[in-house]
Order: structure tokens, then sequence, then C-alpha cells
């Protein structure tokens, strides 16, 4: 402790010819070390250094539990954010300023902070200069890029979303505790981000952790919040206590907090899936799942395990991004009726349609409901197929997805279907029972781990023959949603399903696109662990020509518009493979590392085939197939005119002495010697469908309109009286419910650790100033009532007895008798209750006669 120096009067010096009057002058390191001193003293209170410590560590947990998720690199940058935003918060916790100026000032300095964190952090040996040219590059390109519709590649871009995150969770919890003295607002943030990354992880490592640690710094912050309110009320009464009593209570928190968190860890582990099944329901509607869709547009590219989801290609789009990592856990358990040893089966969800720069969606005008079971849809008449019952148990939690084997038509649950008329009929063609093209199935109610459903499709049998005898005459709704793209691909790509189909000689759409399976079974490696395809390149070319490795989403994706630029209709489908068949269940165990995409293909007559062009999978063959890997040489594609944009990595060189395939589809050149030649010089050209094989943009979707198919009854007006009556009630009831916000958040802003007669006499003044009454801090309460009497007759009593209260609680020694002091708070609450009607009545007034 620094002790101030003596201020007495040297004595004179008897030797000195005249005594100086100037006063002997400090050293200046004196006194800046008491500036100091005094600075800190003003800023910093007893326990103030505790406090900031913990709220620092309770933020880092959250850090800490992203970290060793791995999502991406570079989140180690989030604690020197979190750091700095919790000393600057404080300082400004401590100013003058209210609290919407310093939150303005904290997000300024947020970021100046986050851009001179990430600008040092970024890579290279770049300038300053040079580095906020770069981060602003990436920023700007990220941003295009998703405003676009496009899908977001740069982890940097995760990061800072983060980064700033964390640097306003780090200013709520230091303003609510500094300033506020409200310590659950302060906790709660953090802890819910904390428990939606530990939700959200899927992967082996044990974040749970991180909620223990969480807990050992919230609960001692607690603590030390609530000794501080306590040490000043105690201090404004004049009641003595041991100094060293803080430090008691926190020595004694602490060891109760280790002694639980070592007792929980001890107690036996129960199944929880129990208690979130309610939080799972909410996170399986369609809002979040939404939002789940956008998180994966926004930041495709995360690395890690990623968020846990029940639903698998359920949203309405599916990117071509980065790696996978799927585990084995189990997803369901299908039991089917009849013999299936001789079939291929797949549980389908989601059918996409449309492809526009690495993006699919589907796009559908009609959504049917109904709550209960039965709906039927009507898939038209083809041969070649037969109806297929199954029974689904489910092993995951609220997913919303119906899975079931390709092409669904009768439900035994209440479902909600998207779905396209053929031909278009309006939103009553299901109702009329005419044919439809459904694009997803959803159940109306959550399905929960160990429901059950049964679902009948309708799958293909036919042969490898009577595919090849199909024809080319497809209906105009099938060309119109199953062509898109086609006139649009690179010319490498064209070229390349050019050169394949005429070296499989094959002169017939099903063989067309089983050479184009083959070609891509056997040229191109299974990898879940690919990069994120470069920007600015298409991912299918980036897949075919450079990096020749992916999954099965570049496969099917691959394979569809190679298929279309041929003039052949076909689709991207998603959903599980079949599985691992147990005879002894006589059923298919369905494991999440099951998830897949497939490949439909159209053919007249017959209607929608399975594909499997997916290396990893075992091959999809009918009766009559042939195999065409014999006739497939190395190919190079040819150059077109029209240059694209390729990543710089070139594929591999062509063989030996082998010269370069002319576009022209004639026999290649580069077949070994050794193999016979399996095409004609003349060979059987791709049928036209000119009109759809140039390139056009594609439109936004309408939205669906929406049908039900319950059975009306006559009910039909009450059902909209109803409705209307819930949509007014529903809106009244937000608006008070608003209204009630609003005021929670007047009355109690800046409140905290007053008592209730205290506040009663405060929210006077903020009511008054509501009003525009006219009170200054220099007017006794006395002065104040009388005023506030005169604006508002109405509240006279009310306002008279929150002052006299006030008064006596401000002036008067302690009462010592707590049943006196109670009284008096429960009084003056109620006279506010009368008060505040006494000024929202005034205000109202005021308001009408303006009018």
């Amino acid at each position: 402790m620094a002790y101030p120096q003596s201020r007495r009067t040297p004595l004179p010096n008897p030797q000195s010819p005249r005594q100086s009057s100037r006063p002997p002058t400090r050293p200046r390191s004196n006194r800046l070390q008491q500036a100091i001193v005094q600075t800190w003293r003003r800023t910093f209170t007893r326990g103030d250094i505790l406090t900031l410590f913990l709220v620092n560590a309770l933020l880092w947990m959250p850090a800490f539990a992203l970290n060793y998720a791995n999502w991406t690199d570079g989140l180690s940058t989030l604690f020197p954010v979190i750091t700095i935003s919790v000393l600057l918060s404080f300082l400004l916790a401590r100013s003058h300023y209210s609290e919407l100026l310093a939150l303005i000032l904290s997000a300024i300095y947020g970021f100046a902070t986050i851009t001179v964190v990430y600008t040092l952090s970024l890579p290279g040996p770049f300038t300053i200069q040079g580095r906020l040219q770069e981060l602003g590059d990436r920023l700007s390109n990220w941003s295009e890029t998703v405003s676009n519709n496009g899908v977001g590649t740069d982890n940097l871009v995760f990061v800072i979303f983060l980064a700033v995150l964390f640097w306003f969770l780090a200013h709520n919890a230091v303003w609510q505790l500094v300033r506020l003295n409200r310590v659950w607002l302060a906790i709660l943030p953090p802890g819910f981000v904390l428990v939606t990354i530990i939700m959200s992880y899927s992967g082996n490592a044990r974040l749970d952790l991180f909620l223990l640690g969480f807990l050992l710094f919230a609960l001692p912050l607690t603590i030390q919040v609530n000794i501080e309110a306590r040490e000043y009320q105690w201090y404004r009464h004049r009641v003595k206590y041991p100094r060293n009593l803080r430090t008691n209570f926190l020595r004694l928190g602490v060891t109760m907090t280790v002694i639980a968190v070592v007792f929980g860890l001890a107690m036996p582990i129960q199944d929880g899936n129990g208690y979130w099944d309610e939080v799972k329901d909410f996170l399986g509607n369609d809002p979040l799942a939404k939002i789940n869709d956008l998180f994966a547009r926004l930041f495709s590219s995360l690395q890690g395990p990623g968020i846990a989801t029940a639903d698998y290609y359920g949203g309405d789009r599916l990117d071509l991004t980065g790696p996978v990592q799927l585990s084995d856990r189990e997803v369901m358990r299908i039991a089917v009726e009849g013999d299936t040893s001789d079939l291929r089966l797949y549980w389908r969800s989601t059918v996409f349609d449309t492809y526009q720069g690495g993006t699919w969606t589907h796009n559908r005008s009609v959504r049917a409901y109904k709550d209960s079971a039965g709906m039927t849809f009507n898939l038209g008449d083809y041969a070649g197929r037969r109806n297929l019952i199954q029974n689904v148990e489910m092993y995951i939690s609220a997913s919303a997805l119906i899975y079931a084997a390709p092409q669904p038509r009768e439900m035994g649950l209440g479902v909600d279907a998207e779905l396209n008329c053929v031909p278009d009929g309006g939103p009553e063609c299901v109702r009329r029972n005419q044919e439809v093209d459904v694009a997803i199935i959803r159940s109306r109610d959550p399905l929960r781990e160990g429901d059950h459903y049964t679902v009948t499709s309708s799958i293909s049998i036919a042969s490898a023959d009577e595919l090849r005898s199909a024809g080319t005459t497809y209906p105009e709704w099938v060309t119109r949603s199953y062509l898109q793209g086609g006139g649009s691909i690179s010319g490498e790509l064209r070229s390349l399903t050019d050169q394949i189909i005429a070296q499989s000689g094959a002169s017939t759409p099903y063989d067309k696109a089983k050479s184009v399976e083959q070609w891509l079974r056997a040229n191109i490696l299974y990898n879940e662990k690919i990069p994120t395809p470069p920007d600015n390149v298409d991912p299918i070319d980036w897949f075919i020509f450079d990096i020749r490795e992916g999954y099965c989403n570049y496969y099917s994706s691959a394979m569809v518009m190679m298929l279309r630029s041929q003039g052949i209709p076909a689709r991207m489908a998603a959903g599980f493979a079949e599985g691992t068949y147990d005879p002894n269940e006589g059923s298919y165990l369905v494991r999440e590392n099951d998830a897949h995409t497939w490949v439909e293909v159209f053919f007249p007559g017959y209607g929608w085939v399975e594909f499997e062009p997916t290396a990893d999978e075992l091959p999809l063959n009918r009766p009559g197939d042939v195999s065409f890997n014999s006739t497939f040489p190395t190919i190079t594609p040819m150059p077109t005119n029209t240059p694209t944009s390729l990543p710089t990595n070139t594929p591999p060189p062509p063989q030996q002495n082998s010269p370069t395939p002319s576009p022209t589809p004639t026999q290649s050149p580069t077949l070994p010697p050794n193999v016979t030649p399996t095409v004609t010089p003349t060979f059987t050209p791709t049928p036209t469908f000119t009109p759809t094989l140039t390139p056009t943009a594609t439109p936004e979707p309408p939205q669906p309109q929406v049908t039900s198919l319950e059975s009306d009854n006559g009910g039909g007006f009450w059902r909209i009286f109803l409705t209307i009556l819930g949509l007014i009630l529903g809106t009244l009831l937000a608006l008070v419910l608003i209204a009630l916000a609003i005021i929670w958040w007047v009355e109690h802003r800046g409140l905290g650790g007053l008592n209730p007669v205290q506040k009663a006499y405060a929210r006077l003044g903020i009511y008054g100033h509501w009003l525009g009454v006219g009170v200054h801090n220099r007017m006794t309460p006395e002065e104040r009532r009388r005023v506030f009497v005169d604006e508002v007759p109405e509240g006279q009593r009310p306002i008279s007895e929150i002052t006299r209260l006030y008064i006596h609680d401000r002036f008067a020694p302690p009462p010592d008798d707590h049943d006196v002091q109670r009284e008096a708070e429960h009084v003056a609450s109620n006279a506010w209750t009368k008060a505040r009607v006494a000024f929202i009545r005034e205000k109202l007034n005021r308001w009408l006669h303006r009018r």
C-alpha cells in the first residue's frame, strides 16, 4: 500500500542565505506511480480481477470445445479476441456511457480487434497492407458467392463469424455482471452456445468435459457476484461483517462445486435421449432445417464431424462440397414383405431435379398433406414394376423424413408431400387421383426412436432387354424438368460423354446410361476425404478432369449431367443404400454411413429406374446387361472453342502412341490392338431434343400450392372461421407478450441491486420521462412528487405513497424489525402497480387528444 508523503514544512537551512518559498518537487516517477494507482483504484474495485478471470475462463470453454471438435483451422484465434473483449467491455461498463452507446463503441472496438487479429494470422510473407488486401478480397469473394446463391468455401469467414459471436458474448457477460449485476444473463448465453456445440457434434471427442469446466467457473462466478451484492447492501445499512467473509465463501463454494462435479462423474450414466426429445422435435421443424441448410451453404467446407442431424439429404438443396465423415450408428431397420433376394434396394428420401453451380435443388408446385394414414399417389401405369411393402422402425429421434424404396405410392401415416401434377392439374390433382411426380415426403409429426410406419413402393423389376426396347418418346413433363442444364455443361464434359458412348457402341438410352455408369466406376476413385472444390470452377468438371476422385454425390451428379447432355432424362436420388441384411430378423439394418446418392433414369413405359455409378458400391446389374469396360481407354477430353474454368492441375497424360481422339463419334483409334472394336462406323446418334439442350437460366421456383386430403364433411366454413379466429387471437397474444416484454425491460433495466421501494421510486422517473415530465436531479423527492401529481392526477395516491416510503427508506435509520421492511416493500410494489396504470392511461389520453 502506498502511503502519502509527509506534508510538514521543512526546517530552514541556517547556512542558506535565502529560504526558498517553493514547495519541494516530487520526483516524476512518484507522480506517475501515484497517477497509476489512483486510476487503478477508480477503475477496479475489490473482487473485479477475480470476476474478470472467471468470466474470461467461462467464455474460453465454448472456444476450447470448438477447437477440440476440430471443425476447421484457425479457431485458436478466438482466445485473444475473447480476452480483449472482456477487458474493453469492463472499461465500458465502468464508464458513464449508456447501454446503447457502449454497445456501439464495443462493436467499433470489436471490428478493429478482429481485423487486426485476423490480418496478422494470415499465412504468407505479406506486408500489413497486403494482408489487409488479402482479408478484404476473401471476404468480398465469399459475400459475392453466397449472395448469388452459391456455396461458401472459405473457412476464414466461418472463424470470423465465430469471433464476432464470441466478442458480443463477452461484452454481454461483462456488462450484465459489472453494470447490471445480473449473473444469470451473463452465464446462460455462453452456456447455450456450449450446449449447442456439444449437441451438434457427432464425433468421438469428449466435449462434455468442457461443460464440466464451464460449471466449475460458473458456480464460483455466481457466488462472487452475489457476495459483492450482499456486501454493498451491508455497507449501505452499516452492517459489520468479517473482512475474510468473501474468501471463506469462495473457498467453500469452489469446494462444493468440485465435490458435486466429481460425484456427478462417479454416478452411473443413464440414457439421456429422452431428455432431448422435445429439443429434437423443435430442431426437426422446417424452419430449423432451413437454418441448417443455410449454415451448410454459407460454411460448406468445415472438415470436422460437423453438425449432427437426424435427417440425411432432407433439405431443399444438396451442395457439392468437401470431405464427409459419417459414423456407424444405427438409423433404422426395414422389414420387407416378399422375396427380395434378386433385388437391389435403396431407401429414398429426396429427388433433385435442378443443377446449377454445384448445387442441386428440387422444385415442386404442390404441397399435399394428410394428417391421417392412407395418402396414395398415382405414379402412372408402367410395366416391369411390382409393389413392395416395407415396415420401418426408426432408431433416431425427431426425423421428419419418410424413407422408402423408390417409388413410394401409399403411406401408412400422416404425411406432407412436395410434388408436381402430371399433367399440370392444379393443387387438387392428388385428390382427383391424377398422376404426380413426388420429390420428398415428410411425416406430419416428427418420428422418434422406436416409432414404426408402413409404406408401399412401386419398384422396377424390368430386365435390360425390356429397358433397351423402351424407346425415346418421353412425356413433356419429363423433358421439361429432367433435361435441365444438359445444354449448359462444359464442352470437355460433353466431348468426353460422346467418346464414352461412341467407344461403347451404345445405341439405346439404356446402353448409353450403362456405359457412362461403368466408365465412372472404372475411372474415378472413391474418396470421402477430398478437399472443397475451388471457386469459379464447376465441381463436376473438377471431379472428372482434375482430382478424379470423390464420393457418391459427385459420381451421381456427373452421371446425371452427362446423360442429360445426350437428351436422356435423369435425376439425382438421395437417401440410403440398402444396408446390411439380417437373415435372423429378415430385415435390413441401415446405418449412418449407408447415406448415399444414386441416379434415376426415365424410360418410357417403365418409369424411373435406378443406376449405381459410385465405385464404392456393388454394381447394379440386371438380366441382359453387358460390360463395356474392355472398350474404355484412358481418355483426354478435347478442348473446345469456348474456354472453361478448369483447375491448374491437368489430368494424367494419355497412353504412349495414342492419338488424341476426335470429337466426332467414330471408333476411337486408341483401342488396344488386342481388343476388337464393338462399334460400327455408322452408329446410331443420340435422339434429338433440341428445345431443352440450349443453355437457359433457371427460373426462380414458385411457392408450392398447399392442398389437404382430409375429408371436408361440411366443415370448411368452421375450419376457415377457426383459422381466422386463431390468427386474431394469436396476434393479440403476441402483442400482449411484446408489451409485457417491453414493460419488463423498461422497469428492470439498470435497477439491479435496488430494493422494491427504491425500484418503485426509480420507475416514477422512468415513466415520467416517457410522459415528458420535466424533473431533474436537483429536485427533492417531495418536489418531484408534486410535479408527478400535477401531470398525472389519477396517480396521486400511489405516487405519494411511493415517495413517502422512499424518503423513509433513504433517510431514516434501518428498522430493527425485518417484518417492517418487508411490509414497506410490499406496499411499494402494490402502489407501483396502480401508478403504472395511471401513467399508461395518461399517455393514451394525451395521444388520443393529439390525434
